[in-house]
């Protein structure tokens, strides 16, 4: 549980991206869009999936032998990266659009909805795997997941569930979209709306709480090694 705890806020800062979510719902309500969404959301999966094994091989290289360094660097990981998120939030507050200025979307975001299912995958996998933000949450991933395992198949299963967790908010909608109906279908057209209209502030929103996520995951964690 305690691994969950540090694993989930990391994860969640990866799914709860609005652009990425805004550009699969222009693939997904575009017409004949489902099978480029459908690419897009596993090339996603796929992208977290390749950087979260690779970053945990590259962790390997570090020491987990529960000595104090280690148990230091186990709260250090979430403790500087949600002080960072949080300074990187006030910032991004402080330079939003004020209310009322129309934001455009970036050019490459409005082009999805022409995208072939081969390219959306290949998009997919780029952004989820190469995107800053994305690899250096994957690297906490690894130094979390390899001091709370020894053994393959624990690794292997955290792996797993840290990439299911980190492309809830990619696979959700197209499974919702496939199955879910008109209703369904309709919903999503409106929450593409609301995103695309209130995108920096949801940006800012997300980011700031995440940090304190992660800045409370890392004084539990704390907290747990001083009462040891």
């Amino acid at each position: 549980m305690n691994e969950l705890g540090q694993l989930l806020p990391l994860a969640l800062t990866i799914a709860l991206s609005p652009l990425p979510l805004a550009g699969l719902l222009l693939i997904l309500l575009a017409p004949d869009g489902f099978k480029a969404a459908a690419g897009f959301s596993i090339g996603w999966f796929l992208g977290v999936l390749f950087s979260a094994t690779l970053l945990a091989l590259l962790s390997s290289l570090l020491p987990h032998d529960r000595s104090a360094g280690s148990r230091t660097l186990q709260v250090a990981v979430p403790l500087l990266l949600g002080i960072a998120l949080i300074v990187l939030g006030l910032v991004q507050w402080h330079d939003r659009p004020q209310r009322g200025t129309e934001v455009p979307l970036p050019r490459w975001l409005s082009a999805l909805d022409r995208l072939t299912p081969v390219r959306a995958t290949i998009i997919g996998v780029g952004y989820a795997a190469f995107r800053p933000k994305n690899l250096v949450m994957a690297a906490a991933a690894g130094v979390v997941i390899l001091g709370a395992h020894t053994d393959p198949r624990g690794i292997v299963f955290s792996v797993a569930l840290f990439t299911a967790l980190a492309s809830i908010t990619m696979l959700g909608p197209v499974l919702a979209y496939a199955f879910g109906g008109p209703a369904v279908r309709e919903k999503l057209v409106r929450l593409r709306g609301w995103l695309v209209l209130n995108m920096p502030v949801i940006t800012v929103v997300t980011v700031l709480l995440l940090g304190v996520f992660l800045v409370l995951a890392g004084l539990a964690q704390l907290a747990g090694q001083l009462l040891r």
